[in-house]
């Protein structure tokens, strides 16, 4: 099927969190309690993306893909200050990664690949060119970590937090080339 790729709008809030419900209750099912990702979880998911969807800047990219009128997944990036406090453990340049989830159903087909390099070229628009990519991962999440590391992320520190009602460990995960994060999404 193909795929249609377009900047997310305040009403796609709700299949949004319905995806990131979705995609958090398999990957992160051994990892936070179960209580969490079967209680509270998509109703948090639900406010968040109510709340925030609004306030993103114009540079700010919230990129949906979608197969006919199903959503295949999502990038969330935040390039403002303004727009997220993305970063409460220091000011590291760059695009902040805030979320990267795939429909379930359709991991491991390349749908993150495609929508690294969709950001790759917005951030190519942007009037600032930012330096580097990065994110936070959970320290247990086998897959994600294997996909990040693969495309040549490296862990830059570890740091622990409330998550789910628990302490998660969590890594910092930067692409300070973003020529070789181009090459490799490519590959």
């Amino acid at each position: 099927m193909t795929l249609l790729f377009r900047q997310a709008k305040p009403e796609d809030a709700t299949r949004i969190a319905d995806l990131h419900t979705r995609s958090w209750r398999t990957a992160y099912r051994g990892l936070l309690p179960d209580a969490y990702l079967d209680g509270p979880l998509l109703q948090e998911r639900q406010a968040y993306w109510a709340t925030t969807l609004p306030k993103a800047q114009d540079d700010d990219f919230v990129l949906l893909a979608e197969a006919g009128d199903r959503l295949a997944g999502f990038i969330a990036v935040w390039c403002n200050e303004t727009s997220k406090t993305s970063d409460p453990y220091g000011n590291y340049p760059g695009l902040f990664v805030d979320n990267l989830h795939i429909d379930p159903e359709g991991r491991g087909k390349g749908l993150g690949r495609q929508l690294l390099l969709k950001t790759l070229e917005h951030a190519q628009s942007l009037p600032d060119l930012r330096p580097s990519l990065w994110l936070w991962v959970m320290a247990k999440n086998a897959r994600a970590l294997g996909f990040y590391q693969a495309l040549g992320g490296a862990i830059t520190e570890t740091i622990t937090e409330p998550f789910g009602g628990i302490l998660v460990e969590t890594h910092r995960m930067i692409w300070a080339d973003l020529a070789a994060l181009r090459a490799a999404c490519q590959r």
